[in-house]
């Protein structure tokens, strides 16, 4: 029997001769050819000397020292049809220190990383991570630009500090083709900062090209935590201009340790920020809480800063194809202590909307707790604070029905301070059906 040490020193050779990345092929050089870095692999796919059906196996982990860039097939030399990357023992990273995107796909279609060893199981094994926090263009841990289409990025857990609020961990970018990027699958992922020191001002961002939109991308079943800045406004999801036919779909958002910020600003948690998206759909997520589900201890943060949050916000367009959906969320389990007079705002229509909007037509949101009290505990720190469960405004139509909005607590030192609104119309909104929605019990603390 090989000794540990034996073992570890053939490791250690066997990595150091072969390489860190190892590929395959059907067509041109079939390998296993081994490479240091999965810029290396990525560079000898563009110049053509793997292709057909590709696979990368992370066999070692890699530092990259430039961004890692696979083309679209049929630029320059590149030619696949597939690319599947993926791990072969637990425990593996690949990272790096890079104004500019750790994992780039250019064009790139029919791509997928794997977070799986071997792409088996259902455990987040692969870490990928990029450690900059520069707010230089294109900074993130992979992007997504000009056609990149029909890529899963699934298993992995991302990780990324970009200080850019045009930029994101996951970044879907422009394009300079022909009609976006499109039809691209983020499942199964943990998405988190790089360093809890230094947090990105979006956990995902993408803005696209007029005329050439980012359509039809998923982002489902994902934890997306720890991600707000402590120092100044951050989103989770933002889809900024030129984003149609996203669905957003049972993903879960939270904070693992108490939040404290150091400045003032405004959290968003889903945020579609402009006239030029149409035709979302937001369904099975949860916001709150300390684990997946909203699960463990409440989102705790603390009142020494002004921090108003919305954890739904629509900034949404006329619709195109589809009607902008709200279905089936859940906003619960926080504690958010605040310093000023802000607003606490679960789901928002906001008032630049022009497209219609269905809330709980399908499946009801949840706001708080069907019973109970304090679900959510709201306490800000001066008069004419407003904690809204639905607040509906824009032009379009809106129809909300079958949402709960309980087990709420308002406190506050001010005598009134505090406005508690389950759903609310604002006078100018567009026209609005309200029907069959629970508004439960809610309580106010002030002095």
């Amino acid at each position: 029997m090989k000794s540990p040490l034996l073992l570890l020193v053939f490791s250690f050779i066997s990595t150091l001769f072969y390489g860190q990345v190892s590929v395959t092929a059907t067509a041109g050089t079939p390998g296993p050819t081994s490479y240091t870095t999965l810029k290396a692999s990525f560079d000898a796919i563009n110049a053509g000397t793997h292709q057909g059906v590709i696979v990368i196996m992370v066999d070692a982990n890699t530092t990259e020292a430039a961004s890692a860039v696979i083309n679209a097939s049929g630029s320059g030399s590149a030619s696949y049809t597939s690319i599947n990357i993926y791990p072969t023992v637990t425990g593996l990273s690949v990272s790096g220190n890079l104004a500019a995107p750790l994992i780039d796909l250019n064009g790139a279609d029919n791509v997928t990383i794997d977070g799986r060893v071997n792409a088996t199981g259902s455990t987040k094994d692969l870490i990928i991570t990029n450690t900059s926090t520069l707010s230089t263009v294109g900074t993130s841990t992979i992007r997504f630009i000009n056609d990149a289409s029909s890529n899963m990025v699934k298993y992995c857990t991302i990780k990324g500090s970009s200080t850019s609020a045009s930029l994101g961990i996951i970044l879907f970018s422009t394009t300079t083709g022909s009609t976006g990027n499109d039809g691209n699958t983020i499942d199964n992922n943990n998405i988190t900062n790089s360093a809890d020191a230094n947090r990105p001002l979006n956990a995902i961002y993408s803005a696209g090209t007029s005329a050439k939109t980012n359509s039809g991308n998923i982002m489902s079943n994902n934890n997306v935590y720890d991600f707000l800045s402590r120092s100044t406004s951050s989103n989770g999801i933002q889809l900024a201009a030129n984003n149609t036919g996203w669905s957003i779909s049972n993903n879960s958002f939270y904070e693992t340790a108490s939040f404290i910020p150091s400045g003032a600003g405004t959290y968003y948690i889903i945020y579609a920020s402009d006239v030029t998206v149409t035709d979302i759909s937001i369904s099975g997520n949860y916001i709150g809480g300390s684990a997946s589900n909203c699960g463990g201890s409440a989102w705790t943060k603390t009142n020494v800063q002004s921090n108003p949050i919305t954890a739904i916000n629509l900034i949404v367009g006329p619709t195109t194809s589809t009607i902008s959906s709200i279905q089936g969320n859940t906003m619960q389990n926080f504690i958010w202590g605040d310093a000023g007079a802000t607003s606490w705002i679960a789901i928002n229509i906001n008032d630049l909307t022009t497209g219609d909007v269905n809330i709980g037509t399908v499946t009801g949101n949840t706001i708080g707790a069907s019973s109970g009290t304090g679900s959510i505990a709201y306490t800000p720190g001066a008069t004419n604070a407003t904690f809204w469960g639905i607040r509906i405004a824009g032009s379009g139509i809106v129809d909300c029905e079958n949402n709960t909005v309980a087990s709420i607590t308002a406190a506050n030192s001010s005598t009134f301070a505090t406005n508690i609104y389950g759903i609310n119309k604002i006078a100018a909104a567009g026209t609005t059906i309200i029907s069959n929605n629970t508004i439960g019990s809610t309580t106010t603390a002030n002095s």
